[in-house]
């Protein structure tokens, strides 16, 4: 990987090994004598393992409302995204308990594994942390529980704009309600529902970037109306679809939705 990455926030590739459970890496870098870097993530459905240098790796539980984070100058960041519902297989915990959390990697892997994270020679550049880091994650493939066969048909109906009720994917899944919502929360960490509302919000935050009106935009992106659109803002930005389109809020850090968006 190159040593040279460049500042700011960027996403890459994960190693071949790590496709099926990355959607990406990422980092960021804040460079000495910049201002202090405000960074809004608005939820996505994913579960990140952060590291900051000099700080213990933490794993960043998929959200229900927007987390504000202050980058100071000089700061180094990396991080593996996983592919919604994949998670529990490399971390060892079910996502239902790290929603709205943020645990440091030890409560998953443990001490020992977590020091050689953060001891390593190389746990100072961005680079040799995202080395380090997929090295780590590289070490657990064989360790966790395999994918659940429920979790991608649930996606892939989450992320339709024009999303049949719940009762219909029950029936044809060949489950009750109740052992889908289980096992769901298991691995994305909320229910079908809640992941259906996170997916749509991302889907109006990609589609925002073009020239719609909002109430085009609402149609375009499922919701009932724009009313609809901007009570869903509320609840998973803090703020309206017209703040976040015209950039009146915190820098919201926009991350990639393959496999599930963050």
């Amino acid at each position: 990987m190159d040593d040279h990455l460049t500042t700011g926030y960027r996403e890459l590739q994960p190693r071949v090994e790590l496709s099926d459970h990355l959607s990406c890496l990422w980092f960021q870098v804040v460079v000495p004598g910049d201002p202090v870097e405000e960074v809004l993530v608005l939820p996505d459905a994913c579960v990140d393992v952060v590291w900051r240098a000099g700080s213990a790796p933490i794993i960043a539980g998929p959200d229900t409302g927007p987390v504000a984070h202050e980058l100071a100058p000089g700061t180094v960041i990396v991080g593996a995204r996983f592919r919604t519902g994949l998670a529990p297989s490399l971390l060892g915990v079910a996502a239902s308990e790290l929603r709205d959390a943020q645990p440091p990697l030890e409560t998953a892997w443990g001490r020992p594994a977590a020091r050689q994270l953060e001891e390593a020679d190389r746990a100072g550049s961005a680079a040799g942390m995202l080395e380090i880091l997929q090295e780590a994650l590289v070490r657990r493939l064989a360790t966790g529980p395999a994918a659940d066969p429920l979790i991608p048909p649930v996606v892939a109906w989450a992320a339709r704009p024009a999303t049949p009720q719940l009762h219909h994917l029950v029936r044809r899944l060949g489950v009750s309600e109740r052992t889908l919502r289980r096992r769901v929360e298991e691995r994305v960490g909320y229910g079908p529902k809640t992941l259906q509302r996170v997916l749509r919000f991302q889907r109006m935050l990609r589609m925002g970037r073009g020239a719609w009106s909002l109430a085009d935009l609402a149609a375009m992106a499922g919701y009932a109306d724009q009313a609809h659109m901007t009570r869903e803002s509320r609840r998973l930005a803090g703020v309206t679809p017209a703040r976040l389109m015209a950039g009146g809020t915190r820098r919201a850090q926009q991350r990639s939705a393959s496999g599930g968006a963050r």
